[in-house]
């Protein structure tokens, strides 16, 4: 029978249950499932593959096979739906909320205001329940401030030349 009591346990490093450290940080992941990031990531790992989806389903337009069509964008569009899912499942994590939120991104309308409170609330400054505070997000703001104002245009730019160059037929 093991002992319940003294030496020869499990260390308290060892424990993957234990809270975290106090001011312990990490680096969250683009594609992990668990771990708080905070608005700027949020911007980044949702804005991100939002437009490259919408550039690299712009050339489907082209076929003339609709079903090809309608099956191509919809697994597409489902694989993006469960990415946003998960990213937002993770900012819910940051603002300590439920993560069943999220599903809110399929109903119209109360998506938009879901999206407007995980850009605008700022995260716990702490460790929760959820894990240690994500870094500093400035550069990620950053970044993600200036790919919001530059990606919209050279995706339009992209398919208004990919219609300007379809052959006539």
């Amino acid at each position: 029978m093991p002992e319940l009591s003294g030496g020869g346990g499990m260390e308290e490093t060892d424990n993957p249950y234990a809270a975290p450290a106090p001011g312990a940080f990490y680096t969250p992941s683009v594609f992990g499932l668990h771990g708080r990031i905070g608005r700027g990531r949020y911007l980044m790992y949702s804005l991100f593959p939002t437009c490259a989806t919408l550039l690299l389903l712009a050339p489907t337009f082209m076929v003339y096979w609709i079903f090809l069509m309608a099956v191509v964008i919809g697994l597409a569009l489902l694989a993006l739906l469960s990415h946003l899912l998960i990213v937002a499942a993770r900012r819910l994590d940051d603002l300590d909320r439920p993560r069943r939120w999220s599903l809110l991104l399929v109903v119209p309308g109360l998506n938009l205001l879901l999206v407007l409170y995980l850009l605008g609330a700022p995260g716990d400054p702490g460790a929760n329940a959820h894990g240690p505070a994500p870094t500093s997000g400035v550069a990620a703001l950053t970044r993600g401030a200036w790919l919001a104002c530059a990606l919209p245009p050279c995706i339009l730019l992209a398919l208004y030349l990919l219609a300007a160059l379809t052959l006539p037929v």
